[in-house]
């Protein structure tokens, strides 16, 4: 029986499971430091503040949420966020496990030295985020605008990156890379190419990633 090679298998996030959830009360389930809320349902609520320390969230989920300000230490598991606003957070040594953002927004965003494991964003404006020297392991991006992102000195384990566009991001000093792949996406004016040896990509902008590889070899092409 044939070993499949690491490109070939599929990038699968396991899927937050289902909860009875109940409606968010205040203040009781206010984001407050050192807390834990379990299977709430936000919805329609600005849960910003300027600073949140320690707080784990799990089970729950947000539909139509602004989540904003500086989050340091937080941890989202098996929860989901529909038509939600993360806009320029700021979020330092956070986690999110087993989750699922989809039809978002997250321009600005910065997840910083933090942990996504088992997350699928799908179908999310995420233009300008930066996820610096965090850990992806079985990370999905799917259908999303990922222009200008930060993934400078990432870890990539089981990433897949299909149909979005990466014009202009940045993958310098990247990390392990076991399995990551890229299908059907933008790859123009790409920095740190060269840093993503050993990844996948299937169709998509070719011409734009050998551009890029070309740019930084220091080669001139004239078209």
């Amino acid at each position: 029986m044939a070993v499949p090679r690491n490109s070939d298998v599929p990038v699968v996030p396991s899927a937050p499971k289902p909860r009875e959830r109940r409606p968010a009360q205040s203040p009781r389930d206010d984001f407050d430091d050192d807390t834990t809320i379990d299977d709430v349902a936000y919805s329609d609520s600005d849960l910003s503040r300027p600073q949140t320390h320690a707080l784990g969230l799990e089970g729950c989920r947000f539909d139509s949420c602004r989540l904003g300000g500086i989050m340091r230490g937080v941890t989202f598991y098996e929860s989901e966020l529909s038509i939600c606003d993360l806009a320029n957070l700021e979020a330092d040594e956070c986690s999110m496990a087993e989750c699922v953002i989809s039809t978002s927004r997250l321009t600005g965003m910065s997840w910083t030295a933090g942990t996504w494991r088992d997350v699928l964003l799908e179908g999310t404006r995420a233009d300008l985020t930066s996820f610096r020297y965090s850990k992806l392991r079985t990370v999905v991006f799917r259908d999303c605008d990922l222009r200008q992102t930060d993934f400078e000195g990432v870890e990539f384990r089981n990433v897949a990156f299909e149909r979005c566009n990466l014009t202009g991001a940045r993958f310098t000093g990247t990390g392990a890379r076991h399995n990551l792949r890229f299908t059907d996406c933008t790859l123009a004016d790409i920095n740190g190419v060269t840093s993503l040896r050993g990844a996948t990509v299937d169709g998509g902008d070719l011409l734009g990633l050998a551009a890029s590889l070309a740019r930084e070899a220091g080669i001139t092409v004239r078209w």
